[in-house]
């Protein structure tokens, strides 16, 4: 079903929750996993986020076939997410979500309200938490079944 599965990431708690969902899905499909990691500093400096870099190695050493994408833009991060997905035929873009309220999105913005809006295949929003390990394991156990 799901042949790439792109990753969106910023190494933040949501993004690694996300993650876990990803592998799961890459498993079970046998998919190739693409980690977009969009760089909005002001001068892109040549090192990525460190949490984001170690991810991508941990996936390599567990077997995945994963290969990490840097893109250095100062546009809307969704929308360069939603380019890549568009240039690797993505089946599915999965990114996780800090579950900002609306006045606290409206006034900062949601990177995951922009990239359902701009995406060109389905997107899987992750809510990232303390206990997302036990929401995995549960979505797990019900996909399996």
């Amino acid at each position: 079903m799901y042949r790439t599965l792109i990753w969106s990431t910023d190494g933040s708690q949501g993004a690694e929750a996300a993650l876990m969902h990803a592998r799961v899905l890459a498993e079970l499909c046998d998919a190739r996993i693409f980690a977009v990691h969009c760089d909005q500093r002001l001068f892109p400096g040549a090192e990525v986020a460190p949490r984001v870099a170690s991810s991508v190695y941990e996936l390599r050493d567990d077997g995945f076939d994963v290969e990490l994408v840097v893109c250095h833009s100062r546009g809307e991060a969704a929308d360069v997410v939603a380019d890549v997905a568009a240039q690797l035929h993505a089946d599915l873009i999965v990114c996780g979500t800090r579950g900002l309220g609306a006045l606290a999105g409206a006034f900062l913005g949601s990177f995951t309200h922009r990239l359902l809006q701009v995406a060109p295949c389905p997107v899987l929003a992750v809510q990232g938490s303390a206990t997302a390990d036990e929401r995995v394991h549960e979505w797990e156990l019900a996909v399996l079944a």
